[in-house]
């Protein structure tokens, strides 16, 4: 089991909702009163979504739907790992629609990694052939659980924002159907440091792309109601720190700070000290939250199938 270290005083918002018209003073105490009730067990599902992360469910409701979290560590932390336990979670076990949108792997890459982390079978096994009874057994097993699941992969590498956008209200679009809930929950970006956006800028200019980049992926949100997981890498200077945890200033702007609606660091210790005794466990740090508590999770690890939380 994983354990939490949350600072609980700070203001809850479990009600709150981004309204892009006018709310009546009494519907918006009904909706806060429903969210109220509901806070205890967690059933309301209309303003969070679950990861399937048991512990960071519990510590901090989910992903906000509506709002943006960026999701930011530096390389070979497992941040694309993360990002696809969380996608499988909602997406497969949970049966809500899920858009993973990789900017640098192509979708059989994500399909080799899906597939490992459901089957328990190692990237490189796959990739090889030649599998076992039991591990050709368990493939076929995580394939039919898979069938008609909500979960969909894309690859558009070195794509500007503006675009990206458009082809998600497209998919959204076309997946619109009438006994659906709704036709997107949950759009993954991974990640930020292959869009278009930084090409040939800097100072100024980055700062002003990165703006621009966070007021199209809020208006997205808002407009389909929907949880955006933004992943992105952190800056170098990390590394000259004798305390290698990220920090806000690490980040490529600070529009990912000031601009989210949450700011998760992801950092593994074992990755500068594999000698200690914090192998198999990772720390999801809440950073910053406009709608709940910050802190630390702490989960375990099997990084030999990409996982996290097991």
């Amino acid at each position: 089991m994983s354990s939490t270290a949350v600072n609980k005083n700070l203001p809850t918002h479990q009600a709150y909702q981004t309204q892009q018209a006018p709310c009546s003073i009494s519907e918006a105490l009904a909706n806060l009163r429903v969210g109220i009730q509901n806070a205890d067990t967690n059933r309301d599902e209309r303003w969070w979504l679950k990861t399937g992360l048991v512990d960071f469910d519990e510590a901090f409701q989910g992903l906000r739907l509506g709002a943006i979290t960026v999701l930011a560590s530096r390389p070979s932390m497992g941040r694309s790992a993360l990002a696809l336990n969380i996608a499988t979670n909602v997406g497969i076990f949970q049966k809500r629609p899920t858009l993973y949108l990789s900017l640098e792997m192509p979708v059989w890459q994500l399909t080799l990694r899906i597939a490992s982390l459901l089957a328990e079978v190692e990237v490189s096994t796959l990739q090889e052939g030649g599998l076992t009874v039991d591990q050709d057994c368990k493939l076929s097993t995580i394939i039919g659980k898979a069938r008609n699941a909500p979960l969909h992969l894309m690859h558009y590498p070195y794509i500007d924002m503006a675009s990206l956008c458009q082809r998600v209200r497209a998919f959204a679009q076309d997946h619109n159907q009438q006994d659906a809930l709704s036709p997107l929950s949950l759009l993954v970006i991974d990640d930020l440091g292959y869009a278009d956006l930084q090409m040939k800028m800097s100072g100024d200019e980055l700062t002003a792309a990165y703006e621009n980049a966070m007021h199209l992926l809020k208006d997205l949100a808002v407009e389909l109601n929907i949880a955006i997981l933004l992943l992105s890498n952190v800056n170098p200077s990390a590394e000259e720190r004798e305390n290698k945890r990220p920090v806000f200033t690490d980040l490529p702007s600070t529009a990912l700070a000031r601009m989210s609606d949450a700011l998760l660091f992801l950092y593994r210790d074992d990755v500068y000290h594999p000698e200690r005794e914090n192998r198999d466990r990772a720390e999801l740090m809440m950073a910053s939250n406009s709608f709940d508590v910050t802190g630390t999770v702490y989960l375990t690890t099997n990084l030999k199938y990409g996982r996290f939380g097991c």
